[in-house]
């Protein structure tokens, strides 16, 4: 039996049917915290296991830009597909996948098999975006910000706390092995507490005729009662609203690619500039992943302060932007702490903001498609980023600061010609 739910008729149901709907969110916190506990628990291993099994820096670089150029192409893919055959199904498939993904890197004794075992994953790690269409389709629309910031702060929180376990694990004979066999174990659990404790929810489409295209109509309806295939998948990108999230996906790339460029070789900038050692670098990350763990449980908090998530997109985007050139002109340690702490603050709350602004303009039988989207807006700026960054810092230590900065500052003057809380969309048909 199939429960049919839309995230704006559950205003209307009575307040202890409402609460349970609500407390689904929690198991989707947990399966959160976990993904990015089993990926972080690998992740900082992966490329110097690469150059222990002969690979070339040449080599680790493409090496680490194949799961990026997966994720681009593949992110939406997933999405659609989780928005025709229900997000359950699809995350449970994601999660066993990457499990397997795993547990052949665990296997894996030359770098052309580690190569191998990165293309499962690249294709199929969608859990976080899948997780966060599951949230958007059982939460209220007034509450989404807050749930999705939770979202945030429980990977976060799993995220700081993968590295230090896989760290030890590593210095253990056979390490890299271990940590990759755990990871694969951790998505393997996650999968079952899927199956287990989240229930699956579809949601129910209603197509309005009267002002849209009778043709445009016609290929959604094909699409929500077809089973998935490219035919459906290249159709539903027919029907996105693009006139309504073009200036919102390049913002979200450019807010995104300011931070990564600084962040793709920020330890070696902390190292050339104030001589940090590699224990001060890893409580530098550690110190603004906490933040951004923290400011996630006060997102819901902050967007209702605000009530508009364009106008509060903008004014992190100014501080996220200021941020970056005051890193760029640090003159201290202690200045450069005092700098970061911001910018961990605005990305975690730009990001919920840019994700809620994405879900609210698009029709609820996209919303897989357009995290997806956004996925691979995000993946081609982590492409981008590291290269781009190393450039710039052959010119100058702080250059990839300054090239963050700049990249805020057109996010910013794209809102400033086009304010986004002002972008006309129809709330009829989303």
């Amino acid at each position: 039996m199939v429960l049919v739910v839309s995230s704006d008729n559950l205003r209307g149901l009575p307040s202890d049917m409402a609460g349970i709907l609500k407390d689904r969110s929690f198991p989707v916190y947990f399966v959160g915290f976990m993904d990015l506990f089993g990926v972080s628990l690998i992740l900082p291993l992966l490329l110097s296991h690469a150059r222990v099994l002969g690979a070339s820096p040449t080599l680790v670089g493409i090496f680490g830009s194949v799961y990026g150029g997966l994720q681009l192409v593949f992110s939406p893919i997933m999405g659609r597909w989780s928005d025709l055959s229900g997000r359950r199904l699809v995350l449970m498939l994601s999660l066993v996948l990457s499990a397997c993904g795993y547990f052949t890197m665990g296997l894996a004794v030359s770098v052309p098999l580690m190569f191998f075992a990165r293309i499962p994953l690249g294709i199929f790690k969608q859990s976080q975006n899948i997780s966060k269409s599951y949230l958007a389709d059982v939460v209220p629309e007034a509450q989404q910000s807050l749930v999705l910031g939770r979202f945030n702060a429980a990977s976060s929180i799993g995220f700081i706390l993968g590295p230090i376990v896989g760290g030890h694990i590593a210095e253990r004979p056979g390490g890299f092995y271990m940590a990759a066999m755990c990871a694969a174990i951790i998505f393997f659990i996650n999968s079952g507490i899927v199956w287990f404790f989240i229930p699956e929810i579809k949601t129910e489409h209603q197509f309005h005729t009267t002002k849209q295209d009778p043709a445009m109509v016609e290929i959604i309806q094909d699409s929500a009662n077809s089973t998935f295939s490219p035919k459906v998948f290249f159709d539903s990108l027919r029907t996105i609203r693009w006139w309504t999230l073009w200036d919102l996906f390049l913002i979200k790339f450019c807010l995104g690619f300011s931070v990564l460029v600084f962040r793709s070789n920020f330890s070696l900038m902390a190292i050339e500039k104030f001589e940090t050692s590699p224990s001060i670098n890893g409580y530098l990350i550690s110190y603004s992943g906490i933040v951004s763990a923290v400011c996630g449980f006060f997102v819901g908090w902050i967007s209702n302060q605000y009530r508009n998530n364009g106008r509060l997109l903008c004014h992190m985007s100014i501080i996220q932007m200021l941020s970056l050139f005051g890193l760029a002109v640090a003159p201290s340690l202690w200045m450069l702490v005092i700098c970061l702490t911001p910018l961990s603050f605005v990305t975690t709350v730009s990001r919920v903001a840019g994700t809620s602004l994405t879900i609210q303009r698009g029709r609820k039988e996209e919303v897989g498609v357009l995290l997806g989207l956004s996925q691979s807006v995000m993946s081609l700026a982590r492409m981008m980023s590291p290269m781009l960054a190393g450039l710039t810092q052959e010119v100058s230590v702080m250059g990839p600061a300054v090239l963050g900065g700049g990249a805020s500052a057109i996010a910013v003057l794209i809102m400033f010609f086009r304010p986004q809380d002002k972008i006309p969309y129809d709330k009829k048909y989303s």
